[in-house]
């Protein structure tokens, strides 16, 4: 049964694949209540003055929505932050899911992620597990993938988080928010320990002046993932020596 459950998956996924060419997807982004409490708690037992305290808890407890948009076509995807004025103009805690675009390639099987203070990124992709898990989202029925995905911390180690993403094979391309991409439909919700990102509107084959993929430059230095993080230990190990002088 589970067998021909993701033949079925997948034949329903890509026997539409012409229907659809292009798409500008709208997410929002939203910090998770539980992570927000976790962190309180943590907060309170730490010797720090208690007007940081005040001010940082406000910070999380008054953190706004984010909005992220991806935009595909063929082959490609570009997924951005799209901050409001307010965003702009003050310091917000947002959704915890940060703010550095995305560019995805699936002819070169590549994921770049564009730091801002990194520069341009290689990921590896995750490698999925598809549960038999459903449920709606925006009306349309997506199916549950897993995935345990790497991440370096400023500390100076890798370390395991587990990921949730919810995929609808009615639209038949594998893009998604950040690298949450890569299975058989596409990414309507990702579900992570500190966020969640869910899409709240669909626009299929906009017209040309709409949809914007921003590419790599030709010639364009990107680093592995393995780089990057080696780039994190030693800026790290830097800010650690200003401090401490």
């Amino acid at each position: 049964m589970r067998n021909i459950f993701y033949l079925l998956v997948f034949f329903f996924g890509f026997s539409a694949y012409a229907q659809t060419g292009s798409g500008i997807v709208t997410y929002k982004g939203v910090i998770n209540q539980k992570y927000v409490d976790s962190f309180l708690t943590d907060l309170n037992q730490k010797d720090i003055p208690m007007n940081i305290k005040q001010g940082v808890a406000d910070m999380y407890l008054n953190a706004s929505e984010d909005e992220y948009l991806l935009h595909f076509k063929d082959d490609e995807s570009y997924f951005y932050h799209n901050p409001t004025l307010a965003q702009l103009e003050t310091y917000d805690a947002g959704s915890g899911a940060g703010t550095t675009p995305f560019y995805t390639n699936n002819t070169k099987e590549t994921i770049i992620e564009e730091s801002h203070s990194l520069g341009k990124i290689a990921l590896p992709s995750l490698e999925w597990t598809i549960t038999s898990k459903t449920k709606n989202i925006g009306g349309y029925t997506c199916y549950q993938a897993t995935a345990t995905e790497e991440l370096f911390s400023r500390k100076g180690g890798y370390y395991n988080r587990e990921v949730i993403a919810w995929f609808a094979p009615e639209f038949p391309v594998n893009f998604g928010p950040q690298i949450y991409s890569g299975l058989p439909g596409l990414v309507l919700q990702v579900e992570r320990d500190k966020f969640t990102i869910t899409a709240t509107n669909i626009e299929l084959n906009p017209s040309g002046k709409d949809l914007s993929i921003k590419r790599l430059d030709e010639g364009a230095k990107v680093i592995t993932f393995e780089e990057a993080n080696e780039r994190i230990k030693e800026m790290t190990a830097e800010n650690e020596r200003m401090y401490n002088n």
